[in-house]
């Protein structure tokens, strides 16, 4: 998870609240990636039935979800897997967001769905490697996406079905403080070329082992549609043309207090979720939505109109599937993204905005 990296970029904006066709080629992926998008019109991307994952006998939506971190330790290492689970049943959310980024981190996950799956509670795998950015060519990003896609759909094939491409690529390849992120010259073409890598390995290889998962593209935030648009129409900052394209099958976002309202953002009052409904024509997830720790009311932002009531009143209008608090519990204190949870780092104690919101959901059914 690249939460301080959310952060930082964001603080940035908070004032304005082909030869990588050859290399493709090369690589067995032209016809996987050189087909052009349809037009899907909204009332498809309406249309598509609410996600549903197995429970008991029957299944249950996904429309509510919360964020931890397996991987980091902390108070997830010091929490066992019953202790999370009994605690996102008392919350009511029915999915768990997870890193992979490695072989490791893979099996940690694979053995928490294993557990969780009997209890109704279904996992968003959110494969990303090491620092891509620190790679040198988009050829090394994508071998390294398309090593780990394989692992991590291996592994969590008959586990998993919704993986995560990435995490906030935009904000380490946009240019910087003066750029909104909605034009495609507001980034950097080397760091785009790398990110787009690293986003088709991904899914090449995690649709190669596990041909039934579903992918949300890497999350992107604020403004930044300007990326989005770049993969969807095969173009990059250079302006050049006809470069490889992911196919991804639901549109990933994130939302934090400090970026104002998600239907009248910035300067301009951009309605991103209709942005992106009209744009791609695919299902959204707000895979990340949270309240920066210095917010005053905490609890009443994450249950008011900007976060959770707005999410469900405007669910059916823009085909939203599934929104995902950030985090489960605080981890500053063990070196990760901050107090962002709704359980202090003891893993134990709940905050106030637990209940808060855990009450807002049982008088909310899923949309």
């Amino acid at each position: 998870m690249s939460m301080r990296t959310l952060v930082a970029a964001v603080s940035l904006f908070g004032a304005l609240c082909c030869a990588s066709v050859l290399i493709y080629a090369r690589s067995g992926t032209s016809d996987a990636y050189h087909s052009t998008h349809s037009a899907t019109s909204k009332a498809d991307a309406a249309s598509v039935a609410s996600p549903k994952i197995a429970c008991g006998n029957g299944s249950t939506g996904v429309f509510y979800g919360i964020a931890g971190h397996l991987e980091h330790h902390g108070a997830y290492g010091m929490s066992g897997h019953d202790l999370q689970i009994s605690q996102l049943r008392d919350l009511g959310v029915t999915i768990y967001a997870q890193d992979v980024s490695s072989e490791q981190s893979a099996h940690m996950v694979a053995n928490f769905a294993r557990a969780a799956a009997k209890q109704c509670i279904g996992v968003l795998a959110l494969v990303t490697p090491f620092e891509p950015e620190k790679r040198a060519s988009e050829q090394e990003t994508f071998e390294r996406g398309y090593a780990l896609g394989k692992t991590a759909g291996s592994l969590l094939k008959g586990l998993v079905t919704y993986y995560q491409v990435g995490n906030e690529y935009d904000n380490w390849t946009i240019l910087g403080s003066d750029r909104s992120g909605e034009h495609p010259q507001d980034y950097d073409n080397a760091r785009f070329m790398k990110a787009r890598g690293s986003i088709l390995g991904l899914i090449k290889g995690i649709r190669e082992t596990n041909p039934d998962a579903k992918i949300l593209l890497t999350s992107f935030s604020w403004l930044h549609y300007g990326f989005t648009d770049m993969l969807y129409a095969g173009t990059q900052p250079d302006g050049t043309r006809g470069h490889p394209i992911p196919h991804w099958d639901i549109t990933a976002w994130h939302w934090y207090s400090n970026m104002g309202s998600i239907t009248a953002a910035g300067d301009k009052n951009v309605n991103v979720l209709e942005r992106l409904r009209d744009s791609y024509g695919k299902p959204i997830w707000i895979t990340e939505y949270g309240v920066r720790p210095t917010h005053a009311d905490p609890g009443g932002y994450l249950v008011g109109n900007e976060a959770l009531k707005g999410f469900v009143s405007l669910a059916k209008t823009y085909n939203i599937q599934n929104v995902t608090l950030y985090e489960l519990y605080d981890d500053q204190r063990y070196g990760g993204d901050g107090n962002y949870g709704v359980i202090q780092d003891d893993g134990k104690t709940r905050k106030s905005r637990f209940n808060t919101v855990r009450d807002f959901i049982k008088a909310n059914p899923m949309p």
